[in-house]
């Protein structure tokens, strides 16, 4: 016969290991959107640490030589909007004008700006076909690397 103690004790225990799993879990999800969500509501993205995916605006680059801080905006290409963004932290090599980017962070409406604690830069393919180069060039790069 089990004792009445050791019931209570496994359901305490089982109860709380559940309520550390969905905090862990609950903190851990971080949302995911694109520009032109941000920008249509901001005060809905100043609480949470979001996911935003955009491209790196020509011309609006500006690395910090002493520092490893970059200032740049990031734009949804089918509607053309931007939203300015500052990092600081390891800047990927791939990191360029017109690069797909996803930045994790959080959007401060005072000075309307994005800060990403993550940056993450799209690697440009090596085997996207090129206007001048034939089919039997492709065809057999991609062969060599299977």
């Amino acid at each position: 016969m089990v004792r009445p103690k050791f019931l209570v004790a496994g359901g305490l225990i089982l109860g709380s290991l559940v309520f550390l799993m969905y905090n862990g879990i609950n903190d851990a999800m971080v949302r995911y959107h694109e520009v032109p969500e941000v920008l249509a509501q901001p005060t809905g993205f100043t609480e949470a640490s979001i996911r935003l995916k955009g491209q790196v605006k020509p011309g609006t680059v500006h690395l910090y030589k002493r520092q490893s801080k970059v200032d740049f905006e990031v734009y949804d290409q089918a509607s053309g909007l931007s939203l300015p963004v500052t990092y600081e932290g390891d800047i990927p090599d791939t990191f360029q004008e017109r690069a797909e980017v996803v930045l994790e962070g959080r959007y401060h409406e005072d000075d309307e700006q994005f800060r990403a604690t993550i940056l993450l830069a799209k690697c440009p393919s090596k085997y996207e076909k090129s206007d001048d180069e034939p089919e039997a060039v492709i065809a057999s790069s991609a062969t060599l690397n299977e």
